[in-house]
C-alpha cells in the first residue's frame, strides 16, 4: 500500500505543472463573425460559413459555389445520381457518403438539391464538416451538416 501512495504522489507531482499550464491556456479556435459584408467566407462556432459575396460573385449552382470555397469539400460523381460529397476526406469504411443537408430547416432527401438551388438565391450556408450543431432542431450526422437559408424578398 504504501508503495502505491509513493507512485501516486511521484505521478501527481509530475502531471500537476502540466496540468496546470493547460488549464491556463485558451487556445482561439473559431474566428470572429465578419465586420463587413466582404468578408464572406469565415468560420463562426465550428462551421464554415457562406455569405454575401461568397454566394453572389458567379452565376451556376450552390454545390458548384460551394466547391471551391469550403475546406476539405471533395465531390464524386456518379452516373444519373446525385453527387456524392465529402467534407472529411474522399472515402469512408462504407464508400463516399454524403452530409445530411437542410434546406430551411428541412431536411432534404439526398445532395441533388445543392445543384438545383442557384447561390443568388442563398443568404446563408453552414458547413458542419464534424456533423453537429447547437442550433435547435437539426439532428447530428456522422458525415457532416450543410444548413442552407434562402433569401427572402421583402414584404410590400
Amino acid at each position: 500500500m504504501g508503495v502505491l501512495r509513493r507512485t501516486t504522489a511521484a505521478c501527481l507531482g509530475l502531471l500537476l505543472p502540466f496540468m496546470a499550464s493547460c488549464a491556463g491556456a485558451r487556445h482561439k479556435t473559431e474566428e470572429p463573425t465578419p465586420a463587413s459584408p466582404s468578408q464572406s467566407v469565415f468560420v463562426e462556432k465550428g462551421a464554415v460559413v457562406l455569405t454575401g459575396v461568397a454566394l453572389t460573385d458567379g452565376p451556376g449552382s450552390l454545390l458548384d459555389t460551394m466547391r471551391g470555397k469550403v475546406p476539405g469539400f471533395s465531390l464524386h460523381r456518379g452516373p444519373n445520381i446525385c453527387p456524392e460529397i465529402s467534407l472529411r476526406g474522399a472515402v469512408s469504411f462504407a464508400g463516399t457518403v454524403s452530409p445530411a443537408v437542410y434546406v430551411d430547416g428541412a431536411r432534404a432527401t439526398d445532395t441533388c438539391i445543392l445543384e438545383s438551388l442557384r447561390a443568388s438565391d442563398v443568404q446563408r450556408v453552414e458547413v458542419y464538416p464534424m456533423g453537429f450543431t447547437t442550433r435547435p432542431g437539426y439532428r447530428s450526422h456522422g458525415q457532416g451538416l450543410i444548413l442552407v437559408f434562402i433569401r427572402r424578398g421583402k414584404a410590400s
